[in-house]
């Protein structure tokens, strides 16, 4: 019983290192967006300069790095643990888009980010486990309605947030709820995976 504590507290940690490292890298992606791109007035302004897609691709490569330790924790091993990571990315670049997209049309940008943001760590937590174990119908169940509910927090949050005269900072509650799947999942998954 303890040492199933121990891989929980585990798996949980290492979604929580990920969660900092992408939140991290979705700041620099900004920055540097920001930092490499002029802006005009009536569409005068250019594209980013090269130097925004060389720091783009590193910054997609720290951020693999990060999501790589979840399955590291959860008993992924060599290969298995690169194929998780990478399915992880394509996660979280759909989270980026989608909160681009937002920008534009927040009722229809957001449900998809935050949709994107919850699926990251279920699909890359479930993935890492493919390898070495077996699913159970337990296991996959369980996962699915956390991150379901998760997930209809988010929405919740969402439909809340936007329907007050709130500040920037709650802006960012139903993200800040949808995130907490990263810590959730992976420590769901440690504690019901087959031995």
């Amino acid at each position: 019983m303890r040492r199933v504590w121990l891989r929980v507290v585990l798996a949980a940690g290492a979604g929580l290192v990920s969660l900092v490292v992408c939140s991290g890298v979705v700041v620099a992606i900004v920055m540097l967006f920001s930092h490499t791109t002029t802006f005009g007035f009536f569409g005068s302004g250019s594209g980013p300069r090269p130097i925004f897609w060389v720091g783009l691709v590193g910054l997609i490569i720290v951020a693999a790095a990060g999501l790589s330790l979840p399955a590291r924790a959860l008993g992924a091993k060599r290969d298995h643990v690169t194929n998780t990571a990478l399915l992880s990315v394509l996660g979280f670049c759909a989270f980026v888009f989608f909160v681009v997209v937002s920008l534009l049309n927040p009722y229809f940008g957001v449900p998809l980010a935050l949709m994107a943001i919850v699926a990251t760590p279920v699909i890359g937590s479930l993935y890492a486990i493919r390898e070495d174990y077996h699913h159970t119908v337990r296991l996959d169940r369980a996962t699915v309605i956390v991150a379901a509910a998760i997930y209809c927090a988010s929405l919740l949050a969402f439909w809340w947030v936007y329907a007050q005269d709130s500040s920037l900072p709650y802006y960012l509650v139903p993200v800040y709820v949808a995130a907490s799947s990263w810590l959730v999942v992976p420590g769901i998954v440690a504690a019901l995976r087959p031995d």
